[in-house]
């Protein structure tokens, strides 16, 4: 029988504290669900950032094999007009950083670090990371992501944008 997956979002200091979650929401605190708090700032001059994302597979049932070749990818567009999205992956959690309510900090090279719209179905961003029956819990590496905002970021509410997770069960 197949495994029952889910993504969590880790927040919090020292190992975090994961959040199973459907939807991530770019803010400028390190907030599981921030709803309307934190909204992102547009930059007068530069960038401003979003508080990274922190999030990984975690298999809730045990898989009838192995759960490997773990994937993240977009659709290959953003559009959001003056944002872009960096993703990467890291080994380990590091809570997210920077001035609340105005600016994240900047992201460093986390592994294959790039403009996630770079990563396609195609082209994806290979997540370190396996499990085996009879094992259940975290599967793979965290996949960390920001938003950065331009001098062009329009206000208002952006569009949804959607980013798949796939790997292989045997």
């Amino acid at each position: 029988m197949s495994a029952t997956i889910s993504i969590k979002e880790v927040n919090g200091a020292s190992t975090g504290t994961p959040t199973t979650v459907t939807a991530v929401r770019f803010c400028t605190d390190d907030l599981v669900n921030p709803t309307t708090t934190s909204p992102l700032v547009k930059p007068s001059a530069g960038s401003n950032y979003s508080y990274k994302k922190s999030t990984y597979l975690n298999a809730d049932t045990t898989p009838s094999g192995t759960i490997n070749n773990v994937k993240w990818f977009t659709d290959g567009t953003i559009g959001w007009t003056g944002v872009t999205i960096q993703a990467g992956t890291a080994a380990a959690y590091a809570q997210a950083t920077g001035t609340p309510n105005t600016t994240g900090t900047q992201m460093t090279a986390q592994g294959s670090q790039a403009d996630a719209s770079t990563f396609t179905t195609g082209s994806p961003l290979a997540v370190t990371g396996t499990l085996s029956n009879p094992s259940t819990g975290k599967i793979s590496d965290h996949v960390v992501f920001q938003a950065v905002l331009s001098t062009s970021a329009v206000a208002g509410t952006l569009a949804s944008e959607t980013i798949t997770w796939r790997y292989d069960e045997s």
